[in-house]
């Protein structure tokens, strides 16, 4: 397999995470400019999809773009999607939800949004949302009734469900956007949210990819009001 993605964390971190805790063969194409991407293999890539974009991935005759379709693909080939009807649903609703909560981030970091207009803006709304972060829904879905985990995973019973990388990926940000602006612990009132963060960091095929570059990268391009080194 062929993943693309920028030379960042961004939804690429997602994806590899996948990958590395399935332990699949796959070549991680990360793209450090503009020319790499637009004028080399973008191209290319609109040859076997039209709806060519990052990230995208290559499977044998398959390529696969946009986010929540490529979580959808790999779900469905590693079995990670949950078995039953309702499991399905749920890992669809969780991969919304969090990419609404991916949205707000990005609308806060990236001056062109213009919700964060300079570095003054950015740490004033990122105090507040790092304050009062967006997971009382995924907490709640721990503790509710039909998990079948017991609140360990979001939707599987014995390990993480495709929808369970995503919001790992969006709780270590705000954990690292809180550490670096001197916020609050993000998980005071998430107490499941963080026993969910702690299980999955200690998951053993994911040992390499946390020591990796790829882990170390900015959660954001350069251009934003804040990254992460």
């Amino acid at each position: 397999m062929e993943l693309g993605y920028w030379q960042i964390r961004g939804l690429g971190a997602v994806f590899r995470m996948i990958l590395e805790y399935k332990e699949a063969k796959y070549e991680d194409k990360q793209y450090a400019d503009g020319e790499s991407w637009f004028k080399l293999r973008k191209p290319q890539i609109q040859a076997m999809n039209p709806l060519a974009n990052l990230p995208y991935l290559v499977d044998g005759e398959s390529c696969v773009c946009q986010t929540n379709a490529i979580l959808t693909y790999l779900g469905e080939k590693f079995s990670l999607n949950g078995e039953s009807p309702a499991q399905k649903i749920r890992t669809e609703e969780l991969l919304c939800e969090i990419y609404d909560v991916r949205n707000s981030v990005i609308d806060m970091v990236y001056p062109f949004k213009q919700v964060c207009r300079n570095q003054e803006e950015y740490e004033a709304k990122a105090k507040a949302q790092t304050g009062n972060p967006p997971f009382a829904k995924f907490e709640a879905i721990l503790g509710f009734k039909d998990n079948a985990s017991g609140g360990k995973w979001f939707v599987l019973k014995d390990g993480p469900g495709v929808a369970d990388f995503h919001i790992w990926e969006m709780l270590d940000q705000h954990k690292m956007m809180a550490e670096r602006l001197g916020s609050p612990d993000i998980f005071t009132n998430f107490p499941k949210c963080k026993a969910f963060y702690e299980s999955f960091k200690a998951l053993p095929t994911l040992q390499k990819y946390f020591a990796s570059e790829s882990y170390k990268l900015d959660a954001n391009n350069k251009m934003a009001n804040c990254y992460f080194p």
